[in-house]
């Protein structure tokens, strides 16, 4: 990219003004400083993407740092003294995305309309103090310490969403969201229950509605992660009495993903359905014939299923519009 396509800071400036009095929306604001701003499409040789990285580096030996410490030390150390090691790399973590982000003040400026090596960087420090701040919980309770570590990650990482904004942090978000489920699963049902395929799906549906309602930014992110999750739990119910639950489960979420495909025209729910189903047939002709198919046959059959599954999925691309086609 020539030097004469990428946006000044007047330019950006205006840009910015635009979305502010609502003549453009966040989405169109990120998506025009998605393939011109120069930060954002800053090629790996130029100062900005070396700084970038360099923050990645400092922000996960941070982390690193702070967990051999536990770890080499976990037996001698009481239990403050673990504590106050994390909670201190935590506040290192959160301090430094401060200083990089210019204070408490430009931190206002992040997030979606403002997507920078700076943001970035600030917001994948703030994931890892999530991480920093579960470990510091988890290490200083002696009840519920998977839930209790679980539920914290993820309030300290939904508030640095909310203040700082970016992928990363929403990615921790997401991540320690599942944590929960599966924590609190642990700690108060049979692992053989219905509970572990109810709370993922669950979890995996309200992801999903944020994304649709536009509730959260990198709505495309949010979406897929959703699907994943309700996929996952469908899956855990796989070979779990009654055997259908599992595929008849995967299979609905496949179908589900075709149609909002035609509503949404979203690449990922595509994906996504052709991979349900790719998963789910085959399972329920297994199950069906208890397992009396051979390994080639069963291999042709995930054959037919792949190229049926591609066949509609290549259907629904062509039936939408060029412009939705992304």
């Amino acid at each position: 990219m020539s030097n004469s396509q990428r946006l000044s800071p007047e330019q950006r400036a205006r840009l910015e003004r635009l979305g502010e009095r609502g003549v453009l929306s966040r989405e169109q604001v990120a998506a025009v400083l998605d393939e011109l701003d120069i930060e954002r499409g800053a090629p790996w040789g130029s100062r900005t993407a070396v700084w970038e990285v360099l923050g990645y580096i400092g922000g996960a030996l941070v982390l690193a740092g702070a967990v051999l410490l536990v770890g080499m030390y976990w037996e001698d150390l009481a239990v403050p003294a673990r504590v106050a090691l994390l909670v201190a790399a935590t506040l290192a973590l959160v301090g430094a995305g401060l200083v990089i982000a210019g204070g408490p003040r430009a931190l206002r400026a992040f997030g979606e309309a403002d997507p920078s090596a700076r943001s970035r960087i600030v917001s994948a420090l703030f994931a890892l103090a999530s991480c920093t701040a579960a470990l510091a919980v988890g290490s200083g309770v002696d009840v519920l310490e998977s839930v209790a570590a679980s539920v914290t990650g993820l309030l300290v990482a939904l508030l640095g969403y909310v203040v700082v904004g970016g992928l990363p942090v929403l990615l921790a978000t997401i991540g320690f969201s599942v944590g929960v489920v599966m924590a609190a699963v642990a700690e108060w049902f049979d692992s053989s229950s219905p509970a572990t395929t109810t709370g993922l799906v669950a979890l995996g549906a309200v992801w999903t509605a944020l994304s649709a309602l536009r509730v959260m930014g990198h709505r495309r992110p949010v979406l897929g992660a959703g699907v994943l999750i309700a996929l996952a739990g469908a899956q855990y119910a796989v070979g779990v009495d009654p055997s259908w639950v599992g595929y008849g489960l995967t299979l609905l979420i496949g179908l589900l993903c075709f149609g909002g495909y035609l509503v949404e025209r979203a690449v990922v729910l595509l994906a996504l359905g052709v991979l349900a189903v790719t998963v789910a047939v085959p399972e329920a002709i297994w199950d069906w014939t208890d397992g009396a198919l051979g390994g080639p046959v069963a291999v042709l059959l995930v054959g037919a299923v792949f190229l049926t599954a591609s066949a509609l999925g290549l259907r629904l691309r062509k039936r939408a519009p060029a412009s939705d086609q992304r």
